[in-house]
């Protein structure tokens, strides 16, 4: 994955170094949606870096602070020989929310997608969370049941 640089921004590949901040991200992101985040450094660490990994991840920073991530896992439609992630995790700090941050690093993602040969993404969210869906929405993703589901084609099948 090529780092990406969004005016002050950088949008990465997550490093070894980068689970700790990953830990306190997943916990603000679980403490947004009202979860009880179980983040831990060692299963992270599992996911993302053992042969072959179970998670792939971006890191946006904000100088030398992290601003947000997104955690992928692969999928596909078997029956049409379609490739495919699911954007599992995306999260951006509170106070860089709304500068354009989340669309970069969805646009990371599908970058990463295309180069992984995948068809499409997808990208659940809570019903009540209308805002990401309109942000969804208008980055060209459409609406999928049962959802509220998104699905952006990125290559005809």
């Amino acid at each position: 994955m090529a780092a990406a640089v969004t005016s002050d921004f950088e949008i990465r590949a997550v490093t070894q170094a980068d689970v700790p901040d990953l830990v306190v991200m997943s916990d603000a992101l679980g403490a947004f949606h009202g979860d009880d985040s179980r983040a831990c450094a060692d299963a992270l660490t599992r996911d993302l870096f053992d042969t072959p990994p179970w998670l792939w991840g971006l890191i946006a920073r904000h100088g030398s602070r992290p601003a947000g991530y997104a955690l992928m896992v692969p999928t596909a439609q078997a029956q049409h020989g379609l490739r495919g992630l699911n954007l599992h995790h995306i999260f951006v700090v509170p106070d860089l929310r709304g500068c354009g941050l989340g669309r970069a690093i969805i646009t990371a993602v599908e970058d990463h997608a295309r180069g992984l040969d995948c068809a499409y993404v997808n990208i659940g969210t809570d019903p009540d969370n209308t805002g990401a869906q309109a942000a969804y929405r208008a980055m060209g993703y459409a609406l999928r049941n049962p959802g509220p589901t998104f699905r952006k084609v990125l290559k005809p099948a």
